[in-house]
């Protein structure tokens, strides 16, 4: 176990992203980032990492990665968010480069430890945060522990379905959340209404501007969001919902969210709030857990 007063080289690999920082408790110091490969597999991910390593000193990796992670291997659940082998031996490769022995834990699990340590879920027992950006992540805290599951897909609420959902989602299945209320799916279900590629900022900036088109979009989305909010709430009886990330921190888009929620019957209700811990929740977290 590491002292909570030393520092703990975090690092997050996203989809487009790796962020490094020196985290202690919720504090990260010299934090910067670099592209995430997009080929050349997980070995070129480890050539990405290590390269970054020089400018630290710290003797303790965690890391908060994007896919499935069980014993240190991650496999994209979805291979267009980061293309790399199924069961990559993520840690056994690093500690090999480096001589430590990381901890990797999946991102959005890592980032509601770090929600429930240092933001919103402080207080509470049974708590979910739920990451909407590009894709739509996940991560559940029960009785104070957090859940990883056997094989690691505990919390991806992104890849469970919901009645609205008919699109074709990259993880193999049919009517994910995912393929309604990500940022991906946003700008893709108004283009394809309108006839011309847009981005999901530009969706919320239409909706503002009083574009119907795209205000159904988001009412699709958050109305997606709400349903599988009620699932979890109906398996595991949540306390609190944290939702986080580009587009759940959207000016507006939580409270549409809520509107949706609060139809349902009083006994699936919980309070919705926004995440607190900032964007680099999966750092702290991971650093917390390590």
């Amino acid at each position: 176990m590491i002292d909570r007063s030393e520092a703990v080289l975090a690092i997050d690999i996203g989809g487009t992203k790796i962020a490094f920082g020196e985290v202690v408790g919720d504090r990260i110091d010299s934090r910067r980032q670099v592209p995430t490969p997009r080929s050349g597999g997980g070995d070129a991910l480890v050539d990405a990492i290590v390269t970054e390593l020089g400018g630290f000193k710290c003797d303790a990796i965690a890391l908060a990665t994007t896919g499935i992670v069980s014993n240190g291997k991650i496999t994209a659940l979805n291979p267009i968010t980061l293309p790399i082998e199924d069961n990559y031996p993520l840690a056994a490769r690093l500690e090999a480069a480096t001589g430590l022995v990381p901890l990797v834990v999946n991102d959005a699990q890592a980032a509601a430890w770090g929600e429930y340590r240092y933001g919103a879920g402080r207080g509470c027992r049974n708590f979910m945060f739920i990451t909407v950006s590009t894709g739509v992540g996940g991560g559940v805290v029960l009785e104070g522990h957090l859940q990883v599951g056997a094989n690691g897909l505990a919390g991806h609420i992104g890849h469970t379905r919901v009645s609205s959902g008919r699109s074709a989602c990259g993880c193999g299945r049919k009517g994910c959340l995912e393929t309604i209320a990500s940022g991906t799916a946003i700008a893709l279900n108004y283009s394809n209404k309108v006839g011309q590629k847009a981005t999901a900022p530009e969706v919320f900036d239409a909706a503002t501007a009083g574009d119907a088109i795209a205000q159904a979009v988001l009412e699709d989305a958050a109305a997606a969001l709400a349903e599988a909010f009620a699932n979890t709430v109906a398996t595991v009886d949540l306390d609190l919902v944290a939702i986080g990330g580009g587009v759940g921190l959207a000016a507006g888009f939580a409270d549409r969210v809520r509107r949706h929620f609060e139809a349902f019957p009083v006994a699936f209700r919980r309070p919705i709030v926004t995440a607190q811990a900032g964007a680099d929740a999966g750092m702290i977290g991971v650093a917390d857990l390590l």
